[in-house]
Order: C-alpha cells, then structure tokens, then sequence
C-alpha cells in the first residue's frame, strides 16, 4: 500500500484541528476523572460524556448512511488484558500528569515536561515489543483472551442509530432531571458564547462546544481516512526513529513491529504519524494565538513521575490496547467491548493512583478540617 499526497494533507489538517480544540479547551482526559474523584469537579467529565454522546450517534449516522461499514469499525479482541491494560494506562497518565493527547497538546504549548512522557511513552512502545516478542504473547495475552475477534454492538442485528439514540436519551433524561431544560438551554447559551468577537485569540473555549467539535471532526474522518488514534502512531514513529540507529532488519525482525507496519510499503512516516505530529502544532498555533505559549521548565521533583508515568503508559497502551481518546472516540463511539473494557480500566487505574498514590481526596478533606479550625 503506497499512501497518496493527498492523506498526508488530510492528516496535517485533522492533526492541526484537533490541537487547536484539545488546547481551547485544556481537554484531558486524566483531569476528567481525577478532578471528579479529588474535589468533585465535573467540569471536564461532561465534556467527555458529550463527546461520547457526538461521537456515538456520528457513528451511527454513518453507517446509516452507508459511508463506512461495519468492518471498519475499531475493535479488538476482547479480553483481561484489556481490562488491566487499561488500568496501568490509568496508573500512568496519573502519575504523569496527562492522557496521550494531553500530552501533545500541552507540549505544543511549551510544557518541556510533556515532551519528556511523549518520548517516555514511545521508550515504552519499544520495550513492550520486545516483550511482547517472544514472551507476552504467549505467557500473557493468550492465557487472558476471551475472543480472537473483536465485537461492537453495532453487529447486532439493529438499526445502527438505535442503541446511540436510546444512550443519548439516557443521558439528557438524566441531565434534563437534574438541570432541567432550562438548565440545559442555559448550558448550551453558554458552551457558545465563546464563539463572540474574536474566538481565535481567546484562551478558552466551553469544553462542551469543543467536545461537539471534536466528536464532528473525528466522525468525518473516520468516513474520509481512518479512525483517530495516537500510540499506534507513536509506536511507529519510535520505531523509524530506531531504525535510523539499528537498521530496517532490526524492526522487521520483531514480530510486534513488523505488523505495525503491515500495511506500509516501508518503514516510515505515514499519515496518521502526519496526524500525530500536526496535533503538536495545531495546539502551538492555538497557544500563539491566545498569548498563553511560553516555554515551561519542568520541576526537578516531577520528572520522576513523567518518566515512570510516560514509559508505563507506552507499555500499557499496547496491553490495552489503545490510549484514552482512541478508546474514547472510536470505540465507545463504535460501541466496542473490548474498549469499554478498557475505558473502565482506566477510570479505576486514575482512581487507584489518585486516592492511594497521591492520596488527594484524603489531603483535600485534611485542607478542609484545617480551614475550618482557623476559622473557628
């Protein structure tokens, strides 16, 4: 398979976009879960739900339609793995301070800290393959699988926008009962006010507008180039970058590596590597614009954490498989097991490092008791 110009141009403008978005809105993952968990802010976690929410009934629009088959749809094959894969990635993103695209963007953004867990996370890509080749494979994934094949319920024999529409309508009608629709209505009024005046040069959009737009663009591109994903891709842009050092015989010999490349003609740059790299400088773009780009210099305290965090998440992104706005985007928005699986897994893995690693509700509550006594 030889790619064509025209996917390389396609991959830059999604790239850059979706950098652009994921910094308008400081959209991570990570902090949807562990704000929640520390201090109760759901802020974020609703713009994951509505980005869930886009993103399924997008799916199943398109394959109403006709624009992509059912084949196409990301899922891997179900298993534990995929449960503790997704844990450890939970563990890690924790520990360094970000989800996979998080990091990219805040890099774009001149946080040198996340440019250390992004090169941390492609060391850990590596050593999973050659885990992977010969041990894991037999002595870890295959005692764990359930079914070699994945499965999305979209395979069942329904209409394709009816489960999508039928979890939406869950989801408003608990939305409608705790907010009501004027609740609702003044949410929307607001997720768009950011679009006033200049939006472009403003530092912040509603993380809803941004989820919705998010959910569109990686809807049209899973019809026009593929589903969004974003350690894949790290692998093998870490795996060219080793090339360079060992030889193209060095990767083609591991048989993890190899079939990353399985539809390359050679090992190299292709556009979802393209896509990866455009997200970087959508979000640099995005930070110039709002004047809030700066170089960052990392605490010397905190690189322990980008280390381990950023070389645990390449490991378990490969286990998993997926990072979180793969599982995310494409397979909860495909309906797939396997990454619900995982989305679980991660939410008990930033959970587990939140609470026991970091111990931040406990220090919250002891903030709280102190704050109260100097009052009194």
């Amino acid at each position: 398979m030889f790619f064509i110009l025209d996917m390389f141009i396609l991959a830059a403008i999604f790239g850059f976009l979706y950098g652009f978005l994921l910094q308008k809105a400081d959209f991570c993952f990570t902090a949807s879960i562990r704000d929640w968990i520390s201090v109760r802010d759901s802020r974020i976690g609703k713009g994951v739900l509505v980005l869930i929410a886009t993103a399924m009934v997008g799916w199943g629009l398109v394959l109403t339609l006709g624009l992509a088959s059912i084949g196409e749809v990301w899922s891997m094959p179900i298993g534990f793995s995929n449960l503790i894969g997704g844990i450890l990635f939970g563990i890690g993103m924790t520990i360094a301070g970000s989800c996979a695209s998080g990091a990219l963007y805040r890099a774009g953004m001149g946080y040198i800290q996340f440019w250390i867990v992004i090169v941390c996370m492609m060391i850990g890509n590596i050593l999973f393959a050659f885990i992977y080749d010969p041990w894991a494979e037999s002595y870890f994934f295959e005692p764990l699988l359930l079914t070699e094949q994945g499965f999305s319920l979209f395979q069942l024999n329904l209409p394709f926008l009816l489960l999508p529409v039928l979890v939406v309508g869950f989801m408003l009608f608990i939305a409608v009962r705790q907010f009501g629709w004027k609740g609702i209505g003044q949410g929307i009024k607001e997720s768009i006010s950011d679009l006033k005046g200049n939006p472009f040069t403003k530092s912040h959009w509603d993380i809803r507008l941004v989820a919705v737009l998010l959910g569109i663009l990686a809807t049209i591109q899973f019809v026009v180039m593929s589903s969004i994903s974003i350690t894949g891709p790290e692998t093998r842009i870490a795996s060219v970058l080793l090339s360079f050092v060992l030889g193209d015989d060095f990767i083609y010999q591991n048989a993890y590596l190899n079939g990353m490349f399985a539809d390359f003609p050679l090992i190299g740059i292709g556009p979802e590597e393209t896509l990866i790299i455009f997200m970087i400088v959508g979000a640099f773009v995005s930070a110039l614009l709002s004047k809030s780009f700066r170089l960052r210099k990392p605490k010397l305290a905190r690189m322990p954490y980008a280390v381990g965090g950023g070389l645990l998440m390449g490991v378990a992104s490969r286990m998993a498989p997926g990072c979180n706005i793969a599982n995310v985007i494409p397979g909860v928005g495909g309906l797939s097991i396997s990454s619900l699986i995982v989305i679980i897994g991660m939410v008990v893995g930033v959970f587990i490092a939140t609470a026991y690693i970091f111990k931040m509700p406990l220090l919250l509550f002891q903030k709280m008791d102190f704050d109260m006594d100097e009052s009194a």
